[in-house]
């Protein structure tokens, strides 16, 4: 049965349950199980043996049933198509319109057909072929044309589902809902079509239902089962920022997941208990007692006897402080969902009980994949055009067809490579074919064409060339079935070169995003949001103004920032130091390797993560470099006396304060010298940091006069302030102005090293000065328009954001001179 042995975990046995029921419903279509399958390929040599264990396991299947007073479904519904009574008050059966019955009801009308009349009623031209049944004789619709010209069908093509869905809205204003029919012939159009035409504001009903376990308290379910296999800090924040959890917790969400953030921002808090463990010692009281209730909540689930049962008391203490009106949409739709879950936990329940020997692994996963797979129906709106598949189309007589999705492998619908029903099985067992599926659905388009043909009806069939994950997909086959001079210009039609007009559609807002209207300027600016100005206005008012950060708790290891600000750190236990010549540099590594160790341990705990662990190393390799270059340099240099490290400075500047820190400050003879540590990968230059040349490019249109620098014949533009203003914070009237420099730690020793502004002037630091003054006032007349387009995607915190750029998401005109509450 497996030639090779998998993995045997919880997700493979339910996956591998859930393609046998699959196999054993495909075969009961046909009143087939695994033994009468067993026996035919006994015959044929199709797999004998293979599926001789598969009637062994069916029949282990069949033995736990029956040892439980409990049917199979399969067998009982074969059972009852062949020994199928009609009751005595049925005098006629009529089997309309039906081109794919299914073989066992037809089985049960064979048995019927004895005792009353069983009339089969075609609808279909004089010419076309069927059989008894009704169905389209395979041979001869295969291969019979489709004049889609004849029939007046408009084909059109465009370059993403979206683009599809956006001409459906289009085609939609103002028609009433029966006189147009929507056919979506592939499911994944649904949502796509239902979110343009909701944009649209025409009324629609999709009968797929909506999933259960997204939203209000199916969500809730779901997250709640993710907490009994994953307690990672993700889940965690996922759980407080859903509303109901917020109400039974009885605190405000938003500073609870604050203050996660910044635990895991410290200490890289990866799970429940690590965050518990950190949130006791930092003393956030709240937040620990929240954590607390959650673990409990994990505890009691995980270790429940019967999952289902702990899963529903879990709920209704959950909700038994929550208010629910009980009237109005919004109730009704909870009740719905709410009333879903009770009978799958019911469901469950029943199973656990029937099976008490299965994992509690097993049954929750179990429940947790029922659950995703389950949908609410709501009601159907008034007015609403119905979005129907492709096999409910038949039925409906609206003159204007509206045909989306026609795409190969979903019209006709075919099965490639079955492992267990490859198409030759198929066909000598008397299954459902891929030639058969291709003439039901030839029949089927050749219906729908037909009843709209003429000057009474209308029909357009959109082809999409991509779905919306941008996988390319390709016209149907049943497009291409016409007479051979067609087929060029139907070719040409369908592969024709596409805009995708309709691609930005789905993420377009309602309305243009606009700044609340009650922002107050802070009274001091930061020497790092200065450069965030230069670079673009927009998104330092988001960072800024706003406070926006991009929260990440998936990741395991230091990003850039906090690895430099450990080093940071480290070395500023060197303040107060005298380092000379004769400084023992073994002496000084073996410091500060003590130092990096206790920081390491008080922040991330005694166990390092593997990603941590060899961050580690890249730390110890940067103290390393440090201590070289920097015993190196008092060598070449001279001695220096560290007088402060991490100093924080303030400069009064056209009517703010800017704020900053100084990583290091030395003495070396009567001058001092100001250090900005660099801890990224590759070396940076201080002067080509801070000053960008003008070249032919156009620099970023914000840009006040003076952010740009007239040098020695060129022209630059400031692009950052930083070591300038660390000169302006600590130049005094009379003296000497202090050196600048950058101290790179990279990866290599080679590419480490005391980087010196040397050709620093007081044009320069004069310049910085009025460029700095000049973006505060612009900040202060409220310019953060328009954005910078020299920002890469990837760079980009707020690219998510505005899938459709900033442009097409924003006022501009709120962003050009906001005015801030006084």
């Amino acid at each position: 049965l497996l030639p090779i042995a998998p993995e045997q975990s919880i997700g493979w046995q339910l996956g591998m349950a859930q393609r046998l029921m699959q196999l054993r419903n495909e075969l009961g279509e046909e009143g087939l199980d695994f033994a009468l399958t067993a026996e035919r390929t006994a015959e044929s040599g199709h797999e004998p043996a293979r599926w001789r264990e598969l009637a062994r396991l069916e029949g282990l299947y069949l033995d736990q049933l029956q040892t439980r007073a409990l049917k199979d479904p399969k067998l009982a519904r074969r059972n009852a198509a062949q020994h199928y009574l009609a009751p005595p008050q049925i005098k006629r059966i009529i089997l309309a319109a039906t081109p794919d019955p299914q073989p066992l009801p037809l089985q049960a009308l064979e048995r019927a057909a004895h005792n009353i009349p069983v009339e089969i009623w075609i609808y279909g031209p004089e010419d076309a072929q069927f059989d008894t049944w009704g169905r389209p004789i395979t041979e001869h619709w295969t291969q019979r044309p489709l004049p889609f010209e004849a029939w007046g069908c408009h084909l059109q093509t465009f370059a993403s589902a979206k683009a599809t869905a956006a001409t459906i809205a289009a085609s939609m204003q103002g028609k009433a809902p029966e006189s147009v029919l929507i056919g979506l012939a592939d499911p994944t159009l649904n949502p796509i079509v239902v979110d343009a035409l909701e944009r649209a504001n025409i009324p629609n009903y999709d009968p797929e239902g909506q999933a259960l376990h997204i939203g209000g308290v199916g969500r809730l379910t779901e997250l709640l089962c993710q907490l009994c296999d994953d307690r990672s800090t993700t889940t965690i924040r996922t759980l407080l920022q859903h509303p109901d959890i917020q109400v039974w917790l009885k605190t405000s969400s938003n500073e609870l997941l604050h203050q996660i953030d910044r635990l895991f921002k410290k200490h890289l808090a990866p799970d429940l208990n690590t965050l518990i463990h950190f949130a006791a010692r930092e003393k956030h009281s709240a937040l620990h007692a929240a954590l607390a209730q959650l673990e409990r909540l994990a505890t009691n689930l995980g270790t429940a006897k019967n999952f289902s049962s702990s899963l529903a008391q879990t709920l209704q203490h959950i909700y038994a402080t929550k208010q629910i009106e009980t009237t109005g949409q919004a109730s009704t739709q909870w009740q719905e969902r709410a009333d879903a879950i009770r009978k799958l936990l019911n469901s469950s329940a029943e199973a656990e009980t029937l099976f008490p020997k299965l994992p509690k692994a097993f049954s929750r996963s179990a429940f947790r994949q029922s659950l995703q797979r389950s949908k609410v129906y709501p009601d159907r709106p008034r007015e609403a055009h119905d979005l129907l598949g492709w096999l409910e189309l038949l039925w409906n007589d609206a003159p204007h067809l509206i045909l989306a999705g026609l795409n190969e492998s979903i019209v006709p619908e075919s099965v490639i490579g079955d492992a267990f029903l490859p198409e030759a099985l198929r066909e000598q067992l008397g299954l459902r074919t891929n030639a058969q599926r291709f003439a039901r659905d030839a029949y089927l388009l050749e219906a729908l064409c037909r009843r709209r043909a003429g000057e009474h009806g209308h029909i357009d069939i959109l082809v999409p060339q991509a779905a919306d994950d941008h996988t390319p997909l390709r016209p149907s086959r049943l497009l291409f079935q016409g007479a051979p001079d067609t087929l060029l210009s139907r070719t040409r039609q369908l592969f024709r070169d596409t805009k995708d007009s309709g691609a930005n559609s789905a993420h377009s807002a309602a309305w243009k995003l606009s700044p609340p209207l009650d922002l107050r300027l802070k009274d001091s600016i930061s020497v790092s949001a200065i450069k965030s100005y230069l670079q673009c206005p927009f998104r330092f008012f988001l960072r800024h103004i706003l406070g926006m950060r991009p929260v990440d708790v998936e990741t395991r290891e230091l990003n850039p920032a906090a690895f430099g600000e450990l080093f940071h750190d480290i070395v500023a236990e060197l303040n107060g130091h005298t380092l000379d010549s004769n400084t023992d540099q073994a002496a000084l590594v073996k410091k500060l390797h003590g130092v990096a160790e206790e920081m390491l341990k008080t922040r991330y705990g005694d166990k390092l993560s593997f990603a941590l662990r060899l961050q580690h190393e890249a730390l110890i390799a940067r103290i390393h470099a440090f201590c070289h270059h920097q015993i190196k340099d008092t060598q070449n240099n001279g001695s220096i006396k560290i007088l402060n490290t991490e100093e924080e400075f303030t400069i009064p500047l056209a009517g703010l304060t800017i704020t900053g820190r100084i990583d290091r400050i030395d003495q070396r003879g009567e001058r001092l010298e100001l250090i900005d540590y660099k801890t990224s990968n590759q070396p940076a230059n201080p002067e080509k940091t801070h000053l960008a040349v003008v070249a032919k490019k156009a620099p970023p249109k914000h840009l006040p006069e003076e952010a740009f620098f007239e040098h020695e014949g060129k022209t630059y533009r400031w692009t950052d302030l930083q070591l300038p203003l660390y000169v302006l914070a600590k130049r005094e009237a009379g003296s000497e102005r202090p050196s600048i420099a950058y101290f790179n730690l990279s990866q290599t020793l080679e590419k480490s090293g005391i980087e010196r502004w040397e050709g620093f002037t007081d044009s320069h630091l004069d310049s910085a000065r009025a460029c700095a003054a000049a973006v505060i006032e612009q900040i202060k007349a409220g310019i953060f328009w328009p954005p910078s387009q020299d920002i890469h995607e990837a760079y980009d915190d707020f690219a998510a954001l505005f899938p459709d750029g900033i442009e097409n998401s924003v006022d501009p005109e709120a962003f050009k001179h906001y005015q801030f509450k006084r």
